[in-house]
């Protein structure tokens, strides 16, 4: 059996932010949309951080107004491309202990992403085609 490819089962396209952006508008962003992390870009699309719900949380209750998405980012982007497997991706997830990857081409530039691989996709994935569970 061929090896199912990040592209096969990828959310595709990202949000993302600046990082002068004011991390309320962040905040505002992931709450309305769902998502749970935005790449920060620099203004060529090339992703420079993320911030996840887990970047976010020690704000609670915190005046937030003054800081940026670049204030709260995590500078390192794990990533993968969209060619990589989806067991060598689940395999890095586990490594280093995290719900999600970017998936981005690499350019002479930097990583340009494309879109996010989350452990919901791959559990999903492993899931196969949707039934409906009946509760009594």
């Amino acid at each position: 059996m061929e090896a199912k490819l990040v592209k096969d089962i990828m959310h595709k396209g990202v949000i993302s932010c600046r990082p002068e952006t004011p991390l309320q508008e962040v905040v505002r962003v992931i709450a309305d949309t769902d998502v749970h992390a935005v790449v920060v870009t620099d203004p060529s699309g090339i992703a420079k951080g993320i911030i996840s719900h887990m970047d976010i949380l020690p704000y609670y209750g915190k005046d937030i107004s003054s800081l940026k998405a670049k204030d709260v980012m995590t500078p390192e982007v794990i990533s993968v491309t969209p060619d990589t497997p989806v067991e060598e991706a689940a395999r890095l997830m586990l490594e280093r202990d995290i719900h999600r990857v970017v998936v981005a081409n690499n350019t002479e530039r930097g990583k340009e992403p494309i879109g996010v691989l989350s452990t919901t996709d791959i559990i999903r994935d492993m899931r196969g085609p949707r039934w409906v569970w009946y509760m009594a």
